[in-house]
């Protein structure tokens, strides 16, 4: 469901940053900056996983994300099916992190500022791995807005490749062969498959 690669992107993507924040800092950069910090610091202290979960639940805007992932069938959802697509939704992208955020020790992240976006603002970085020079650097955007006082992902866009788009494309294809309820019984034989 989730394509093993682009989920790897994605959590080097997301291993940048670290959400539970004593203040909002001045800037969208300046506070992934601050982010990336201590989300290096809680993985080389091995934190527990009920720990980065509870990080990570403070770092994406869950909300935008699933509205934007069904956008155009989101609307016609009655507030249960919203609510079970967002919790597996959750539970999906949190194992996915989960199991990938130990890699992202080996990157450098180097912030290359900010800039007006839709709705909110775009911190440009780019990802280097450390010691393997053949390894080429990802380019790495995020897509952020102030929610609730505090600076959350909306989108994140690794070489080109946006995450929202990447997950309306798939959900879409498996909406309109099996609807709505199929893509459920996906996305629940996909939680259940990879609980320990």
């Amino acid at each position: 469901m989730i394509n093993s690669r682009f989920a790897r992107r994605l959590f080097l993507a997301l291993a940048v940053l670290f959400a539970a924040s004593p203040a909002l800092a001045e800037s969208a950069e300046g506070y992934l900056k601050v982010k990336h910090t201590e989300l290096t610091s809680l993985v080389s202290s091995n934190a527990p996983v009920e720990k980065l979960n509870q990080a990570f639940d403070q770092l994406l805007d869950y909300d935008k994300l699933a509205s934007a992932s069904l956008e155009g069938k989101w609307e016609s959802l009655t507030e249960a099916e919203r609510k079970e697509f967002q919790t597996l939704l959750v539970t999906l992208v949190r194992r996915a992190y989960t199991k990938n955020i130990r890699d992202t020790l080996n990157y450098a992240i180097e912030f290359r500022g900010e800039n007006d976006a839709k709705g909110g603002r775009l911190v440009k970085t780019t990802a280097k791995h450390k010691t393997d020079q053949r390894k080429e650097p990802l380019s790495i955007d995020y897509v952020v807005a102030q929610k609730d006082g505090k600076w959350r992902i909306q989108d994140i866009i690794t070489e080109g490749s946006s995450l929202v788009l990447n997950y309306r494309n798939q959900f879409r294809k498996i909406m309109d062969k099996d609807g709505f309820s199929g893509l459920i019984e996906r996305m629940k034989k996909k939680a259940n498959s990879e609980e320990s």
